[in-house]
């Protein structure tokens, strides 16, 4: 859970490349973030170079962003999810929910950000500087988002174990990438879509539904991946995993 933060390409560039620019040859710059904060994962997710901030929501009176990029990274943006691990003790509140508990806990974020973003699909937004510095933003730059954004004080909604963490995360992420922590760039609300709240159970080794035959969970939305990459990965474990059964028969 956490946000998406979207500089402009070229200042990635200047950081990743070391220039005043990448010139025609070189490809749209991108990172890879990953720091510890107080024992729990504080990472990018989805790191889309020259790419958009785009609304994911599924049903009314939510908010959701996620981010994408053309074949060609050739937006003037750059944007990645940001986000923290969420670990069950993070939930007892929706514990009367059962194993839905993190779905529970993901509505509230998704109609929090709905809410602080005007009650419409326009994503509560703060200058990334102002976001670390506890301020709330008085103007916003363009962003690629295109229903908009509205200036809102994400520091004081956001869970102070989700803010917190991501605040002493984009401490660390300036440190690593100079010129990354700055007020040029924007974070929106809310990154809730990582990966699955809940995950279907299923054996170890064979990888088929614990009591249901025939059936395989694979992928983010049964809980077992967090990305394309890993997706397609379990896919692929689950493939072979069915056809060792064919190839017995």
């Amino acid at each position: 859970m956490g946000v998406r933060v979207e500089h402009p390409q070229e200042l990635i560039d200047k950081i990743q490349y070391h220039g005043s620019t990448r010139g025609e040859f070189l490809p749209a710059a991108s990172y890879n973030l990953v720091k510890q904060i107080d024992g729990r994962g504080v990472y990018s997710f989805c790191m889309c170079p020259g790419g958009f901030i785009v609304p994911s929501a599924t049903s009314q009176e939510e908010v959701v962003v996620n981010g994408m990029s053309p074949s060609e990274r050739n937006s003037p943006y750059a944007n990645s999810g940001i986000v923290v691990e969420i670990r069950p003790e993070d939930l007892v509140k929706y514990s009367g929910s059962g194993e839905l508990a993190g779905i529970e806990f993901q509505k509230e974020m998704e109609r929090e950000a709905w809410k602080n973003g005007g009650h419409t699909q326009r994503a509560p937004a703060q200058r990334l500087g102002d976001f670390v510095s506890g301020k709330t933003s008085g103007s916003l730059p363009k962003v690629s988002y295109f229903p908009g954004v509205t200036s809102s004080p994400l520091h004081s909604w956001l869970p102070k174990s989700i803010g917190r963490r991501l605040r002493d995360g984009f401490l660390q992420f300036g440190q690593v990438l100079n010129g990354y922590l700055t007020n040029e760039a924007v974070v929106l609300g809310i990154e809730s879509r990582t990966s699955s709240p809940v995950r279907i159970p299923r054996d170890p080794e064979k990888l088929n539904h614990t009591r249901i035959s025939g059936l395989y969970p694979c992928g983010e939305g049964s809980g077992y991946a967090g990305g394309i990459v890993s997706s397609a990965v379990d896919g692929m474990n689950v493939a072979n995993a069915i056809g060792q059964i064919i190839g017995k028969k």
